[in-house]
């Protein structure tokens, strides 16, 4: 933006920023194994949640008192069977997201990403490809000591290894999320 007096000839522009916030900020981002298995189980504990593992061990109870005092009916192929499912599933959710991180993680020559935040976007570009996204499309910010994670959607997110972020970019990532109607949750 340029502002001039009036009394300033139109040859010296004096350029100013409003802030900070107008220039990008960018951050090298560092991936491993650990880093990734950090996130994918952070991402699995919250999504999966206590509560989901206090219903499976009710239903545990209930099949085992069921089965001691002797009962055959159909109740324990239910409790059974929810029993089975709960566990196939919780399992399933975390193998899915593990492998699908590591596959990605393999397909890159060095494990780096150059992470560039805007005002209105963020490009995150490694050597096997560049993405840019606007903040809007990042429904959560979830925070955890070693990662945060973006999430798109209740299966889709991006780690951001937070060694890796500056005070200063965490605050922009923060604000920028909030700004375009996400939520931050710690």
């Amino acid at each position: 933006m340029v502002f001039r007096r009036q009394s300033e000839p139109l040859e010296s522009p004096v350029v100013a920023f409003d802030s900070v916030a107008a220039m990008p900020h960018e951050a090298t981002l560092i991936y491993s194994t650990v880093l990734l298995r950090q996130a994918v189980f952070a991402f699995w504990w919250r999504s999966v949640g206590v509560s989901f593992f206090v219903a499976l061990f009710i239903a545990a109870i209930g099949l085992v008192v069921l089965v001691a005092l002797g009962q055959a009916s159909w109740i324990i192929g239910v409790l059974a069977i929810v029993l089975a499912a709960g566990i196939g599933f919780a399992v399933a959710v975390y193998v899915v997201h593990y492998r699908n991180s590591l596959r990605k993680f393999r397909q890159m020559d060095t494990p780096r990403s150059t992470f560039r935040a805007e005002e209105s976007s963020f490009t995150m570009s490694s050597d096997i490809g560049t993405t840019t996204l606007q903040w809007s499309t990042v429904k959560e910010l979830w925070q955890f000591p070693s990662v945060w994670l973006l999430l798109y959607s209740k299966s889709q997110f991006t780690t951001l290894p937070v060694a890796c972020l500056s005070p200063e970019i965490q605050a922009y990532i923060v604000q920028c999320v909030r700004t375009a109607g996400g939520k931050v949750d710690r």
